[in-house]
C-alpha cells in the first residue's frame, strides 16, 4: 500500500518548485534522501546495501567489475561516482540519467513498501552532474508501472480517457501511446487489443497504470455513446498531444543551436537553411539526407544541428531520424536514452511510428534504438518506406541522419527513401578518393550540395562559396563509449 503521505509531500516540493533535500526515515535507522531542483529530483541517496549507484551502474552493464575498480581508485573527494565515470568515458551522460532515474525510482518504490515516514526538509543549493530529471507526474508515472497490476476486466467494461490532463508530460512507452490513441471513444479491452495488436494481457497490464494514474475513467455501455474525451477526434496530428516531451535532456555542447542562437555557428546553419528553402522552391524538398563519404566526418552533428534551425520557424513541424544503425548518434547528442526508436518499430507488429517519437522542445526526434546486426535489411524494409511516407505527410521537414556512403551501402538506402541529400565533407580527414567514389555513386539530381565542416571561422571571413557551407571548427562525432548499455526491460516484456 503506498505511502500517501511521503507522495503528497513530494508533490507539494514540485509544485512550490522547492531546492532542497528531502529526508525520508524508515525502520532501524535506514535513510533516504531525494535531492530536489526547483521541484524537480535530481537524484537520489540511501544507506541502504546494493542501492548506490554504482550498484545500479554495475546490474544493468554500464559498468564492470574492472570499471567500478578504475572509478573508486580515481574519484575524488567531493567528485560524485557518476562524473568521475563519464570523465573517465566509461559511461556516456545519458546512460547515467537513465541509471539515475532508474535508481529513484527503486528507493521511491522501496519507501513507499516498507513505510517510510518523512523526517525533514532542508532548503539548500546542491547541483547534482547528470541529474535524473523526475518531475512529479513522470516518477508517478515510474511508480504505476512498477506497483500496479493487470486490471480485473469483464466484457462489458469501456474505457475512455480522462478529460483536464496533459499527458505529454508523461515518458510513455510505444504500446501505452497506442492504446491512449484508441482510447478517443470508449472501448473495451478485446477492442483496443484488436485495433492495436498489443496482446489482451499487456492491453490489462497498460489498462491497470493508467487506472493507477486516474488517466482513464470506466464507462457502461449506455454511458459510452455521451462519453468525450480529451482528443479531438479528427485532429491533425493524431498524437500531438500524447507524444512524450523530453524534460530531461543532457544536450551535447556542441549543439550550438540549441544552446547558443547567436553564435558565428547557429549563423551558419541558418544560411544553409535559407540556402535549402532556395533550393525548395523550385523542388520540392521535405526529406533530406544527411550524410558524408567516412565515418566521423561530422554528419550527425550537421543533421541535429540543421533539424534544430529548422525547428526556430514557427509554425513549422521538424522531425530528425536516425537512420545510422551500425553508430547511432542521435540519441547521445541530444542525452536520452536510445530506446524507442527506429529497430523497435519496424519490428513492432502495427504501432504506429508515431509511438516511438518523442519530442524536444518544438524538435521531434526518432532514435535509432540501438544497434542493429541486419541494419541493410531494416532499412529496405517496406515498412520502412511506409514510415517515411507517413512522416512526410505530417511534418513540414523530415531530416535522416544516414550511415556514411564508405564502405557500406546502406547510405544508398537511405537517400534513395529522401527528396534530396546534402554531403558532408570534413576539411584535413576526407580524402579525395572517397569523395570521388560517393560522386559516382550519388543521384547528382539529388544532390543539394556540399557541408564543409572543420573549418576554423577567421573574422570578417564568412562568405560562403556555391554550393558550400562553412560550419565552425572540430566538429565530430561524440567520443564512443566503449561498450553499449544493455537494454532495460519494461513491465510488458515476458
Amino acid at each position: 500500500m503506498e505511502n500517501k503521505h511521503v507522495l503528497e509531500e513530494i508533490r507539494l516540493v514540485y509544485e512550490d518548485r522547492r531546492t532542497g533535500v528531502l529526508g525520508l526515515k524508515g525502520l532501524r535507522g535506514s535513510r533516504v534522501e531525494i535531492f530536489f531542483r526547483e521541484g524537480v529530483i535530481e537524484s537520489a541517496s540511501s544507506n541502504l546495501e546494493g542501492r548506490r549507484i554504482g550498484d545500479y551502474l554495475s546490474k544493468d552493464g554500464s559498468l564492470d567489475d574492472r570499471d567500478i575498480e578504475a572509478v573508486q581508485s580515481a574519484k575524488r573527494r567531493k567528485v560524485c561516482f557518476g562524473e568521475t565515470a563519464v570523465q573517465k568515458k566509461l559511461l556516456n551522460p545519458s546512460d547515467l540519467v537513465a541509471t539515475s532515474r532508474s535508481q529513484v525510482i527503486d528507493l521511491l518504490g522501496y519507501v513507499l513498501k516498507n513505510r517510510f515516514t518523512v523526517d525533514s526538509f532542508m532548503g539548500s543549493l546542491q547541483t547534482q552532474y547528470a541529474p535524473a530529471g523526475l518531475g512529479f507526474w513522470d516518477m508517478k508515472l515510474e511508480l504505476s508501472r512498477s506497483m500496479s497490476g493487470p486490471l480485473e476486466i469483464t466484457d462489458d467494461r469501456r474505457f475512455v480517457l480522462a478529460n483536464g490532463l496533459n499527458l505529454s508530460v508523461f515518458p510513455w512507452y510505444p504500446q501505452e501511446l497506442s492504446i491512449l490513441s484508441e482510447l478517443q471513444h470508449p472501448s473495451t479491452a478485446g477492442e483496443l487489443s484488436n485495433r492495436t495488436a498489443v496482446s489482451e494481457a499487456n492491453v490489462r497490464k497498460i489498462l491497470g497504470v493508467f487506472d493507477h494514474l486516474g488517466v482513464v475513467d470506466v464507462v457502461s455501455a449506455s454511458e459510452s455513446a455521451s462519453s468525450t474525451a480529451v482528443l479531438p477526434p479528427a485532429a491533425e496530428f493524431a498524437l500531438d498531444s500524447l507524444i512524450p516531451v523530453v524534460t530531461n535532456a543532457v544536450l551535447h555542447e556542441k549543439l550550438e543551436v540549441a544552446r547558443n542562437e547567436t553564435s558565428f555557428t547557429s549563423e551558419q546553419f541558418r544560411n544553409l537553411k535559407v540556402r535549402i528553402r532556395q533550393w525548395e522552391s523550385d523542388t520540392p524538398v521535405k526529406v533530406i539526407t544527411i550524410s558524408s563519404p567516412d565515418p566521423q566526418d561530422g554528419k550527425s552533428l550537421i543533421s541535429v544541428n540543421l533539424a534544430f534551425s529548422f525547428a526556430l520557424d514557427p509554425g513549422k513541424r521538424v522531425v530528425v531520424v536516425d537512420c545510422d544503425l551500425r553508430n547511432p548518434a542521435l540519441h547521445k547528442y541530444l542525452g536520452v536514452s536510445p530506446q524507442p526508436g527506429l529497430i523497435q518499430h519496424v519490428g513492432n507488429g502495427n504501432i504506429s511510428p508515431y509511438c516511438y517519437v518523442r519530442r524536444l522542445e518544438n524538435l521531434y526526434f526518432l532514435t535509432a534504438g540501438g544497434f542493429a546486426a541486419n541494419p541493410i535489411e531494416i532499412l529496405s524494409m517496406k515498412k520502412m518506406k511506409e514510415m517515411i511516407e507517413q512522416l512526410r505527410q505530417d511534418f513540414d521537414t523530415v531530416i535522416l541522419d544516414s550511415p556514411p556512403y564508405s564502405p557500406i551501402a546502406d547510405a544508398r538506402v537511405v537517400t534513395a527513401l529522401s527528396d534530396a541529400l546534402v554531403l558532408v565533407i570534413r576539411h584535413g580527414k576526407t580524402s579525395y578518393g572517397s569523395v570521388d567514389q560517393v560522386f559516382s555513386a550519388i543521384d547528382r539530381n539529388k544532390l543539394l550540395g556540399v557541408v564543409f565542416n572543420d573549418v576554423k571561422p577567421m573574422l570578417f571571413h564568412t562568405y560562403q562559396k556555391f554550393g558550400y557551407y562553412y560550419y565552425g571548427a572540430n566538429q565530430e562525432d561524440p567520443p564512443k563509449i566503449p561498450k553499449p548499455q544493455s537494454s532495460r526491460r519494461n513491465y510488458l516484456e515476458p
